[in-house]
């Protein structure tokens, strides 16, 4: 096998000086296809996937869920950085990222209405499997605009935009979800005709420079198959490979209990009556996403001010575990509510943070594209493996009770590791 090549040198970052387009078109779209792009991400999760999932599989649900997330894991370890090198290498006479976050967008309303028109556990996993390969492509590419056109000392507040986005497409997802969960084609469809519109915007906005006048004359690329065999080699780097496994970790966490809300709520809460379980998502979750847009909006411009990265990070993740086993004193609608919004609070202040400290110790700045797809896999990838681990705890742990525990658990390792990354990488 051939050995991965040793990680290139941290350089210096050199968006202090953007490249390409206005600081303010950069954020837009960053901002357009996050909202859009998670809509339709937390709608399917959290409503629209599980309802299909029970009514095709009955009794056996859980782990029919955990089934058709786990087979879309490949396609969200595998695509973004696959798609991040080859957008690297992209020349065109409209840059490198725009052709991919247009393409992105209309592949993934294809997919989006494949997923709402089948039925039969075996058709949703493979209408999902599409859904996670093309939407991470937009999701992905958008942020090789942070290091390439975004000055340094704003990162922050590009980690906040970012963040943002996830909290504002949630509450649109989720309230659309919950709306439509008795017409989940007209749902599906209407989701992603939004991100085809959101990926057109947002491929204009970044009016990203010709990738011809990005070469070198003097020296030639490196060879596809060179560079696709390097593609993790970022990892080697010890300060961004901490910073990918606390990400990870954390998500994995958060995921493996709030990716099974509905079932939570139908199974094991006990909810008002007259209240039904998708209502009870809904208003749950725009509990828990007003919250963690208002910590997302504080934290980012904050560690922009005072830094203190890895301490920020470390407390988030702290009060993220200590919510999660909440419903753990108490099973009762009241309890998981504030679950709900300690959650999102913990979670905002996590999300406004973390992607800047990624660019922080980002390894190189030529690969942009190839390495921040990497670190977007640590997003990605907790929601599809999260299933598993849930569907482990729920039927061979112990139920409910047992997932609360895990999770927590998660968070909590997961809030350890950002420890590892060193001090003089980063501020405290």
């Amino acid at each position: 096998m051939t050995a991965l090549p040793a990680p290139a040198p941290r350089t210096e970052n050199t968006a202090d000086t953007p490249r390409h387009g206005r600081v303010g078109s950069l954020l837009a779209a960053m901002f357009l296809v996050n909202v859009f792009g998670y809509a339709a991400n937390v709608a399917a999760i959290t409503v629209l996937l599980p309802s299909q999932v029970r009514e095709a599989a009955g009794d056996g649900a859980v782990a029919a869920l955990a089934l058709v997330n786990g087979v879309s894991a490949i396609a969200s370890f595998g695509i973004p950085p696959l798609v991040g090198l080859m957008s690297d290498r992209t020349r065109t006479r409209w840059g490198r990222r725009s052709p991919w976050i247009l393409g992105g967008g209309v592949a993934t309303a294809a997919a989006l209405v494949l997923t709402g028109a089948v039925s039969g556990v075996t058709g949703l996993m493979i209408g999902w499997f599409l859904v996670q390969a093309t939407i991470n492509v937009g999701l992905n590419i958008i942020l090789a605009t942070i290091p390439e056109g975004i000055p340094a000392r704003r990162h922050g507040l590009a980690s906040t935009v970012q963040g943002v986005g996830v909290p504002v497409g949630g509450v649109i997802g989720v309230q659309l979800g919950a709306a439509l969960v008795d017409s989940v084609m007209v749902a599906y469809a209407l989701l992603g005709g939004l991100f085809l519109i959101a990926s057109v915007i947002s491929a204009v906005l970044i009016r990203d420079r010709s990738g011809a006048a990005l070469d070198d004359p003097g020296q030639a690329r490196p060879p596809m198959g060179r560079q696709f065999m390097a593609m993790f080699s970022s990892l080697r780097d010890r300060d961004y490979r901490w910073v990918f496994i606390s990400r990870a970790v954390i998500y994995l966490g958060y995921n493996t209990v709030f990716g099974f809300s509905l079932y939570i709520l139908q199974d094991h809460i006990v909810l008002p009556d007259g209240l039904a379980p998708a209502s009870a998502v809904a208003t749950s979750q725009t509990i828990s996403i007003a919250f963690l847009t208002v910590a997302t909006l504080i934290s980012g411009p904050l560690v922009d001010r005072v830094g203190r990265h890895r301490g920020f990070v470390l407390t988030s993740s702290l009060l993220l575990a200590a919510s999660i086993v909440l419903p753990l004193f108490s099973p009762s609608w009241t309890m998981f509510l504030v679950q709900a919004g300690l959650s999102g609070f913990a979670l905002g202040a996590f999300l406004g943070v973390d992607l800047s400290l990624a660019t922080i110790v980002l390894p190189k700045t030529g690969d942009a594209g190839r390495d921040l797809g990497v670190f977007h896999i640590a997003l990605n990838a907790p929601q599809v493996v999260a299933p598993f681990f849930a569907a482990l705890a729920v039927e061979r742990l112990g139920g409910y009770p047992a997932l609360f525990i895990v999770g927590g658990v998660f968070a909590f390792l997961g809030s350890l590791t950002v420890l590892r990354v060193r001090p003089q990488r980063v501020s405290e």
